[in-house]
């Protein structure tokens, strides 16, 4: 084993070390992510939304300071108990994303867009013979 050469340099102390910038995409990317781990949640994206590039979950962000203000669009599978699953996509994104990036959540707005079967969007489309 090899030591450290005497010239090395100690490890900078916590509260000299730089800082973690997080921007908002990522921080809506990782909701998105939360969100899809919340069971009774799923992925949709209705015809309208196809065109447009668009679907859910979905999630904006208003960031002042070092805290965010999160709105969040999401389907539900049904059957549901919808206030179940957004009482529970509400509380995780709290915690789960001030976790990972470390940026204080304040509020989540949480919006039910569509209760859809959980295999809509991944059923195969018939066609005419």
């Amino acid at each position: 084993m090899t030591e450290a050469p005497a010239s090395a340099t100690p490890a900078t102390e916590p509260e000299q070390r730089g800082t973690l910038d997080v921007r908002v995409k990522a921080l809506e990317h990782a909701v998105q992510r939360i969100v899809l781990d919340v069971p009774g949640t799923v992925r949709h994206r209705s015809t309208l939304r196809r065109l447009a590039g668009g679907g859910t979950p979905q999630a904006s962000t208003t960031l002042r300071g070092g805290s965010a203000r999160l709105e969040v669009q999401v389907s539900c599978a049904w059957p549901c108990d919808v206030t179940r699953v957004v009482t529970e996509v509400r509380d995780r994104v709290l915690v789960e994303a001030a976790r990972l990036t470390g940026i204080d959540i304040t509020t989540v707005d949480v919006t039910v867009e569509a209760v859809t079967p959980d295999d809509l969007d991944t059923a195969p489309t018939r066609r005419v013979q």
